[in-house]
Parts: C-alpha cells; sequence; structure tokens
C-alpha cells in the first residue's frame, strides 16, 4: 500500500520501498517540507508554561542556626554560593540533573527565546551537559543570554540554541545554591578589593565550613550570613581586621520622644474605626506567677533579647500549657468569625501565630495601621505584627490560668561596653536554647526577677553569667539600687554573702589529651595540620568539643590580656602562646627554650617558635578541655625512597585536608595513633599506593622515583607500514605521532575530569609545597592558554622561565611559563597517551649530537610526508623505518642521514663525532598535525 510508504516529513510523496526512498532522497530533499512544523510551533507557544525564579520553591533556614556547607562559586564577600551538605539536597540534585539529560536528549525542531527571570534547561559549555539556569539578560539580538546555574553559582554567555524552557515534570525545587553575603560588614572602599578577594577565597577553596544564616533578604533568595574560619574566628572579623571591611551601620535604639509619637500614632490608628466595634476592654490580662527570692525551679528560654531580658517557662507547667493550647484550639475553632472585633490596646484576646498557625493568648501592644495590631503572647514572651483577621476574641475561662511567661534578666552583669555585642548574643543563645536549666532568683529589680542560671547538664555544672564574664562578653554589675517594690520582694528570703576564698598561689596544672577509642570502632576526625603521611594531626569531628574550643579562645583572650606579671617558661609544661598568623592566644606546650620558645599549638598541633613576650601563664581552669590536636600516622604505607616526594604530599594533602575523615587506630605508639583512614568513602592508603605514589611496608618498589618518561606509550602494529601524523620532535633518536583510534574517547574523557579536579585540589596546596622542576620527556599537567583547562602533556624542552609541551592526548605544542605546570599522579597516566613515542631505526649509528643541518633535514623530510614501517618495540618506544614515497624517490631517512654526516666530515676533515645511542638532541617542535584552536574537547 502506497499509504504505508510516504514519505514521513512531508506526507506527500509515494514510494514504493524504503530502499526507493533512499535512492530519491537526494533530489527530494530539496523539495521536501513539513508540514507539522508550524503546527507544533503553535502548538508549543499555546501550552508553554515558562518557569521563573520567584516560582520555585525557597529554601528554608531557620535564623540563628549553623549548617555545614561549601562554597562553590566566590566573586567577592558581597557575593558567593554555598551548597548545604544535606542528603536531601544532593538527593534533589541527583534527581533534577538525571531529568534534565533525559528529557534534552533529543535536538529541538526550533530555537526557543526565553525571557528574562526564567529558570530554563541550559547546556553547560564545558561539559554539555544541561541544569537549571537562571536568565540574567538577553543580548538586543536575541542570539545570546547570561546565564547564572542555579545548582552550582557559575555564570556564562550561551547562545539561545542551547538553552531549552524547563520540563513540566521537573519539580520547582529551591535553588541548591544558596547566594549570600557576609553580614555586618560592608568594604571598605566602596568595592571589595582583588587582594581582599584572593585573600578569602584561599580560605575558604575546598573547604567545608560552618556557615550561620543572621538574616533572609529579597523573600529568602539572598541570605545574609557569617562564616566560622579554623581556629575559632569568624570570616567578618577577619575581614575588618585586615582593613578589607568597615562594620555596617544599624539604625539607632529610637528616643523617648519618638517611642511617644509612635504611641499616639498607634491610639490614633485605633480609634479612627473604633465606633460601635468590640474594643474587649474587659479582657485584662492575667496575674503573672508568683515568685520569691530563693525560688529555685528548672525552666526552658522561649524567648531571648539580651542577658538583661530573658523569658522562661517552668518545666514543671509544660503539662499545664499543653492543656490551654488544646483549649484555645478548641476555642477559636468554635467560635464563629467576629466581624466587628476591634480589641483595644493593653487587653487580651487570642491570636494565631503566623509560623506554625496555632492560636495562643496575646495581648495587643500598638496599632501599626488602621487594620494591623502588634500583639505580645502572654506564655511565650514573643511578639509580632498580624492582621486583625488573625484575632479572636477570648473567654473568661481562658484567662484563669496564669501567664506563664516570666521575664527575668541574669544576676551580677552588665555590658562590657555601651550595649551587649553581637557576639555575647550568640554565645548566650547557644549556651541556654534547648536546654532545660535550673533557676535561682537572687532578687528583683525594675520588675523583673534577678536570676542565677545554671546549665546542670554540662560537666561541670555551668553557672552562665560567670561564663559571660570569663569569655570577655560581659562584666561584673555591682547590686542594683532596690526601688520599695524590689525591697519588698527581697524581704521574703534574704542570701548571706560568702565569703571570698583565695585561691591557692601555686595550684598545680593538670592537663589531659584527646584520645582515639582503641577498640576497633570508627571515629569521624578532621585534620588540622599535615606533614605527611607519617605524621598529622587531626581533631576528633564533635560539636560540642568544638564549640567548646571556641568558647575557650574567648577566655583565653580575656586572661592574656588581664595577666601582665612576669612569667618564666618550663619545657614540658602548658601555657599561653599567641599564634603569629593572627595574633589570637591559644593553649601550647613549651618544647625548647632558647631567645625565642619553641611551642606546639595543642589544641591544632602547629609547631614553631614564638617570642617570649608572647608566652601567657595559663590557669587549671583553661585546662578543662582536654588538648584537641590527636598527633597521627597512616597505617600500610611507606615512602617509595628515603621521604616523601612533593608529588606523594601534594596528592595527600588533596584527600586529606579539609574533608570529613572516617578513621580506625590499628595501633598506638610513642609517634601517635597508627589509623586506616577513608576520605569520601576512599582508602587513603591504597589511593596513594595505586598512584605509585607509596609502597606497602617492606616491599621493594618496581621503582625508586617517577622516571623521565614514566607514561606508557601505544604499541604500533609489527610491520604495519602508514602514512604517520607527526606531532613533534626532538631528534631522529625520539619523536612522537598521534594516534587518536588507537584511545578510548569516553575512557579519556574521564580522565580528563579526573586530572581537573586534581590540578584543583593541588593548587591550593602549593605555597608549602617545593615542586621539583620538570626535564625533557616526563610527564606533566599543563595549563593550556587558550581556554585556561589542565591537560596531560609530556616535556619537550626547559628554558629559564618557561618549557615546551605538547598536550599527549591532542598533538598540539606550545610555550608555557613554570606556573602552569603542574606535576602528575601515575593514575593519571594510566590511559595511554594519544600520541607515541618512536625512534629511527639505525640510531645506533648516529652521534651524540646531530649537526644543525643533518637535524633540519630531517625534520623537513618528516614536514613533507614519510611513510613508516614498524621494526619493532622496546617496551617504552616504538622503532621505526622511515622512506620517502615513490614519487620523492623512495630513500630511507637513515640511510640519508649518514650520506649527509659522511659528506659533512668529508668537507670538514678535522671534526670528530662521538656516538652514544642513549642521547638526544635539544628540542624542537613541529607541528605537522593541525593543533585545536578552541581548546580540547
Amino acid at each position: 500500500s502506497q499509504r504505508n510508504f510516504r514519505c514521513k516529513r512531508c506526507k506527500k510523496t509515494p514510494y514504493c520501498s524504503v530502499v526507493c526512498q533512499t535512492e530519491d532522497w537526494k533530489a527530494h530533499r530539496h523539495m521536501c517540507k513539513s508540514i507539522d512544523l508550524e503546527p507544533e510551533k503553535n502548538l508549543i507557544d499555546k501550552v508553554l508554561q515558562r518557569v521563573y525564579f520567584k516560582d520555585l520553591h525557597i529554601t528554608k533556614i531557620i535564623k540563628g542556626t549553623d549548617i555545614q556547607a561549601s562554597v562553590v562559586e566566590f566573586y567577592s564577600p558581597g557575593r558567593f554560593f554555598l551548597v548545604a551538605q544535606s542528603p536531601e539536597l544532593l538527593e534533589a540534585l541527583q534527581y533534577i540533573s538525571t531529568e534534565l539529560q533525559k528529557t534534552n536528549s533529543c535536538p529541538s525542531m526550533r530555537t526557543y527565546v526565553p525571557h528574562v527571570g526564567e529558570v530554563c534547561a541550559v547546556q553547560f559549555s564545558c561539559d554539555l551537559n544541561w541544569y537549571r539556569g537562571l536568565v540574567q539578560t538577553l543580548a538586543a539580538d536575541q542570539k545570546t543570554a547570561n546565564i547564572l546555574y542555579i545548582d552550582f553559582g557559575n555564570e556564562e554567555d550561551v547562545p539561545v540554541d542551547r538553552i531549552k524552557p524547563l520540563a513540566a515534570n521537573i519539580q520547582p525545587f529551591c535553588p541548591c545554591a544558596m547566594e549570600c553575603h557576609i553580614a555586618g560588614v560592608v568594604p571598605v572602599t566602596g568595592n571589595w578589593s582583588g587582594e581582599c578577594r584572593i585573600s578569602v577565597k584561599q580560605l575558604l577553596a575546598g573547604k567545608i565550613v560552618t556557615v550561620r544564616l543572621v538574616e533572609s533578604l529579597e523573600n529568602g533568595r539572598i541570605h545574609a550570613v557569617d562564616i566560622l574560619l579554623s581556629m575559632g574566628k569568624k570570616l567578618s572579623t577577619f575581614l575588618l581586621e585586615h582593613g578589607y571591611a568597615a562594620e555596617e551601620t544599624v539604625n539607632e535604639t529610637p528616643t523617648q520622644q519618638k517611642i511617644n509619637a509612635m504611641v499616639s500614632a498607634s491610639l490614633d490608628n485605633f480609634r479612627r474605626l473604633s465606633d460601635g466595634k468590640d474594643d474587649n476592654t474587659w479582657a485584662q490580662p492575667p496575674e503573672p506567677l508568683t515568685l520569691a527570692v530563693g525560688d529555685s525551679f528548672s525552666v526552658v528560654v522561649t524567648h531571648l533579647q539580651s542577658p538583661n531580658e530573658i523569658i522562661v517557662q517552668k518545666v514543671e507547667n509544660a503539662g499545664v500549657i499543653q492543656e490551654l493550647q488544646l483549649k484555645l484550639r478548641e476555642h477559636c475553632c468554635q467560635a464563629p468569625a467576629p466581624h466587628n472585633f476591634r480589641p483595644a490596646p493593653s487587653t487580651v484576646c487570642c491570636a494565631q501565630f503566623s509560623e506554625d498557625k496555632q492560636w495562643y493568648r496575646a495581648k495587643i501592644l500598638a496599632y501599626s495601621s488602621e487594620e494591623r495590631v502588634c500583639v505580645g503572647y502572654l506564655d511565650f514572651g514573643n511578639s509580632e505584627e498580624v492582621d486583625l483577621g488573625y484575632l479572636q476574641p477570648i473567654s473568661t475561662s481562658l484567662l484563669a490560668l496564669p501567664m506563664q511567661a516570666m521575664a527575668c534578666g541574669l544576676a551580677g552583669v552588665q555590658p562590657v561596653g555601651e550595649s551587649w555585642s553581637e557576639d555575647c548574643l550568640l554565645a548566650l543563645q547557644r549556651r541556654v536554647s534547648n536546654r532545660i536549666l535550673r533557676l535561682e532568683i537572687q532578687g528583683a529589680h525594675e520588675g523583673k526577677a534577678l536570676v542565677a542560671m545554671i546549665d546542670e547538664a554540662s560537666d561541670p555544672q555551668a553557672n552562665v553569667a560567670e561564663l559571660l564574664i570569663s569569655a570577655g562578653f560581659a562584666a561584673p554589675a555591682p547590686p542594683p539600687v532596690p526601688t520599695s517594690s524590689d525591697q519588698q520582694a527581697d524581704e521574703t528570703a534574704t542570701v548571706p554573702a560568702e565569703p571570698h576564698v583565695p585561691a591557692p598561689a601555686c595550684e598545680p596544672l593538670v592537663w589531659s589529651c584527646s584520645e582515639l577509642p582503641c577498640d576497633g570502632q570508627t571515629v569521624a576526625l578532621l585534620a588540622s595540620v599535615l606533614e605527611n603521611p607519617q605524621e598529622f594531626y587531626c581533631r576528633i569531628n564533635n560539636p560540642t568539643d568544638h564549640q567548646r574550643l571556641i568558647e575557650l579562645g574567648a577566655e583565653l583572650k580575656q586572661h592574656c590580656a588581664a595577666e601582665a606579671s612576669p612569667f618564666v617558661p618550663k619545657v614540658g609544661e602548658p601555657c599561653c602562646a599567641m599564634f603569629p598568623g593572627d595574633k589570637e592566644w591559644y593553649r601550647a606546650m613549651v618544647n625548647e627554650l632558647s631567645e625565642d620558645v619553641s611551642v606546639n599549638f595543642v589544641d591544632y598541633g602547629y609547631s614553631m617558635k614564638v617570642e617570649k613576650d608572647h608566652i601567657r601563664s595559663i590557669t587549671p581552669r583553661l585546662l578543662n578541655l582536654p588538648f584537641q590536636a590527636i598527633r597521627c600516622w597512616l597505617t600500610g604505607v611507606e615512602p617509595l625512597g628515603s621521604e616523601w616526594s612533593s608529588e606523594a604530599l601534594l596528592w595527600f594533602q588533596s584527600l586529606v585536608d579539609g574533608k570529613q575523615l572516617s578513621a580506625r587506630v590499628l595501633c598506638a605508639t610513642e609517634q601517635g595513633y597508627g589509623v586506616e583512614l577513608e576520605s569520601k568513602g576512599q582508602n587513603v592508603a591504597a589511593a596513594l599506593i595505586s598512584a605509585q605514589l607509596a609502597k606497602v611496608p617492606g616491599a621493594v618498589p618496581k621503582e625508586t622515583h617517577m622516571p623521565t618518561e614514566g607514561h606508557s606509550t601505544v604499541e604500533l602494529p609489527l610491520n604495519d607500514t602508514f602514512q604517520p601524523c607527526i606531532a613533534a620532535v626532538t631528534s631522529p633518536s625520539l619523536f612522537y605521532l598521534l594516534v587518536p583510534s588507537q584511545v578510548d574517547q569516553q575512557k579519556l574523557q574521564e580522565v580528563m575530569m579526573e586530572l581537573v579536579a586534581y590540578c584543583s585540589n593541588i593548587r591550593a596546596c602549593l605555597s608549602s609545597t617545593v615542586l621539583s622542576r620538570p626535564v625533557p620527556g616526563a610527564a606533566c599537567c599543563a595549563q593550556f592558554s587558550a581556554d585556561n583547562n589542565w591537560y596531560r602533556a609530556v616535556v619537550l624542552e626547559v628554558g629559564d622561565n618557561e618549557m615546551s609541551v605538547i598536550y599527549a592526548d591532542y598533538g598540539n605544542s606550545e610555550k608555557v611559563p613554570f606556573s602552569r605546570i603542574l606535576p602528575i599522579t601515575k593514575h593519571l597516566l594510566q590511559l595511554p597517551f594519544q600520541i607515541t613515542r618512536c625512534t629511527l631505526t639505525g640510531k645506533e649509528h648516529f652521534p651524540t649530537e646531530l649537526p644543525e643541518e643533518v637535524l633540519q633535514m630531517f625534520q623537513s623530510q618528516l614536514l613533507n610526508g614519510v611513510l613508516a614501517t614498524v621494526q619493532s618495540f622496546n617496551g617504552s618506544v616504538n622503532v621505526l623505518s622511515l622512506t620517502l614515497p615513490t614519487e620523492r624517490g623512495g630513500g630511507h631517512l637513515t640511510t640519508m642521514i649518514l650520506d649527509a654526516l659522511q659528506d659533512q666530515a668529508n668537507s670538514n676533515p678535522c671534526s670528530s663525532t662521538t656516538q652514544n645511542a642513549d642521547q638526544t638532541d635539544s628540542t624542537t617542535v613541529v607541528h605537522d598535525c593541525p593543533p585545536p584552536t578552541h581548546g580540547h574537547t
């Protein structure tokens, strides 16, 4: 039937068979037009639902919480992108990636023109995979768009033919990369300096950091954060101390005049529409709980503004409060929606809290407008602004229970400056949030109880006020001048002052060190100092100890600032020492005394000399926390030679530095713990051995050093004759051919991705590592000048400041500076190069150095084309016989070179030559095959 054999595209021309249609296509294609194209276009325009950035879910992070995240893209302290270390987020990212590749695998029939602000599927230029991209700008000719990849934070200009609409089946997950800026600071000069950007990027690159959310802006799309750096310092502090930033100005506290004006405006807003409305004047606040000096009970903190303004609830009343909440919910669900309810300021009603949509007892504080009020929640102490529609009248029975929120302030403390610092508020919040505390009422002042707050769960028990004072966040406060009401409250109980007992003059110092379990269990570690695989320091990845270490830093700072008495350090005893890097004080152990003092910073592992003026005595209290740095060594490996190579050190650092490690102790010695170490599921010792950078203890290494030609080469078929593609020539003894068909391209792409990751990791370590100078013939990593990407290469010639290399998988050559060269590991050399090493048969008859004219003749003949026949393969190089084509005489190049040498010897009989088959001439690069022009793909 002709109906079954019509052209599928135009649906017009009939064919008797598929063969017939194939034969006719050359002629038919010029007149064939798709009849479905235009209707398809109209259909797409009709059903297309564009997805905009505002349509995506918002990242939900609670203000004041800490998260672990990695910095994936850093532009400046004012703009960078983080990816939280969350299994749910990583799972969502994997889902998005899979769906994008699946739905965009087929080419599009038409060019899609996106809108600014739209989230599309965009093909990334580096790997040609599809990702979610936000269209930030669109060129005037609508041919290119500037794209922000919202799950990774990087940007690029993309042609619109690599942009497609986001498929409807892809869920509108929030951007996986959070756009952030450092809170509380602004650049000194209006823009962040280049020096600042580089310094901060070095601190954050490749690290998993602790991030605290300070505030969310622009509807939760941008986050103001601070980052905790190593050794306990915040990034905002680092920027201020180094002069990169200034503190951001904040709004001043309103004067009493402004407060009176706001109260007056509130009353006006209430009265303006209150005629004939239920003003709720009968509902007055319930009585507060009765308290007396000397009372002691357990509480939880429900609201915190400062050490002087804390709201707590009694733990023993938890059941009563829960019962009240159930009654409030039942009352508000059954009561009809009010139409004329406009409660007066200071009266009580039911209010629906915006965060959990539950009903609570609330007091009307003020009218911010005619239809919105500010309410205070009587049983929890917090407040917020709500619409009048979220209020309900309350019943008399619901007012019978006393107010459960108790206002109090810490006794005996006052701010160090004019007001409480942000650091103080953060430290206090960490100490009291989500904990059951014991409260002891010691007095009253201005209607609030003055209390001692004890954390009984800590060991030893901690007085919160004393902690703030010892950390330098607060100063001791004199007793307040009591008012008449305060005196009446104080009369209920009087606490006699205890006599001050001075500490012994020479209290012995006792300290301990953190220990790893030796029973075979696995423990999480973080590396702090990496010397080599046989000596490095780690800390147990314990958030509690990490928090205690941060608090200890504040205590050390206060102690050393107040300690002015002369101190004579003793070898083997602890002290306080100023770290030269950041000028902060840390715990240290004295190792040696000379003009300077050699110390080890016991919580991190650094050993160095410090000036005697930068040493202070230490107190027993500052030694309560065990020393955090644990000396370790990697079991199952030892260096190939007498010491670790620079390449092995770089590889070890890239595996361990900044990574979350899993360790198991196999033995313990005076040198520390011998551990089996895993990084991201990879056994570190096995990785070093497989990369041929280490050996099993006692084993004889195959090589004690990486040979000059440490890479494998392709063995060409024996006796095969072909026309070679010459990549580079050093001499007849060594030249390179390009044989791309010999290598699996998919495996090559995998190696290229590993290479990029390897180079990115070790570049961050170069400041502390001296690299050996490469020699001609050595394999290396080289950064290509055209695209700044890293590739496998072979050194051809080494100059004073640069070297000539050939890119081993592409065949092109160039000169690059030493700064763009990195060592390469053995595991990246397992896949054979796409260039192969060759030598000319009969080279043993040539002198050590060929005359320049003979070398030029050899290169010229290769450029003009030759035929090659494989004679043998000696394990590292192919031995070739090279002949000229028949039309050029068909001579052998070996014979031509020997004839040329003989002619020179006859013309200059005084010259003598020395034959050495193992030497090669100076490098000369010959481009026989055209090099890539747009990088390596």
